[in-house]
């Protein structure tokens, strides 16, 4: 394993999903009430899928690798949807975006993100790609376009709507760093996505540099609103 994929999967990755972890049980020992299990959803998702990327790093057999490689975004992709029905929530309270529009929302972004798994020779994972994964540029575009329609262009016009609503200074700066939280999360989102893409070790490697950044500002989502839950 290079010196770029180790720093992404067990110092990046690793760190980030330990964090996750954390914050889930700290979010679900507080309440258990709905906006709570929705931000929950957001963190176990990520969390679990960092954890089945480090597992499947240290196996070498093509079809377990693959399928568990796409479990993995899978599940950092679906995480997507939990921030979505949280600001919704936020925006039009939960008597509007009920337990069935919820239910709604997640299918639907997950059959979306299921046709990944269709696209022919979408992700290659074997000893030619020394192990790494190395999407086409359907792949890539396919998720893109699913992710930005569905959940990142949603969140960016409802949180702006919710931080134009707000009356004080001191909720705007909170929201503020939801907003960056969020806008982090998004930007590690794309550029992992086009890395894999790319392959190209010198982008892995300043890619690797790069992520780390997000170690700190995946807890602005929750400090921006989590705690005042």
């Amino acid at each position: 394993m290079d010196t770029a994929r180790f720093i992404q999967i067990y110092i990046v990755q690793g760190l980030i999903g330990l964090f996750y972890i954390f914050m889930s049980f700290i979010i679900l020992r507080r309440d258990k009430k709905n906006l709570h299990l929705v931000l929950c959803g957001f963190y176990i998702s990520v969390g679990v899928g960092v954890i089945i990327n480090i597992i499947y790093a240290s196996i070498f057999d093509v079809p377990t690798v693959h399928l568990l490689h796409f479990i993995t975004y899978f599940l950092f992709c679906f995480s997507q949807v939990f921030l979505l029905i949280f600001v919704l929530i936020l925006t039009k309270s939960k008597n509007v975006i009920t337990l069935k529009i919820q239910l709604i929302l997640i299918s639907t972004f997950a059959f979306l993100l299921t046709g990944l798994w269709f696209i022919p020779n979408g992700i290659t994972i074997n000893e030619s790609t020394n192990w790494k994964p190395v999407w086409s540029w359907e792949f890539l575009l396919y998720s893109y376009i699913v992710c930005t329609i569905f959940t990142f262009g949603p969140l960016l016009y409802y949180s702006g709507k919710i931080y134009f609503k707000l009356e004080t200074r001191e909720l705007k700066k909170k929201w503020i760093s939801f907003l960056i939280g969020l806008i982090s999360y998004f930007f590690v989102y794309y550029g992992t996505s086009l890395s894999n893409m790319l392959n190209d070790p010198i982008f892995r490697f300043i890619w690797s540099i790069i992520s780390l950044f997000a170690i700190p500002t995946s807890y602005l989502i929750y400090y921006g609103v989590g705690r005042e839950l």
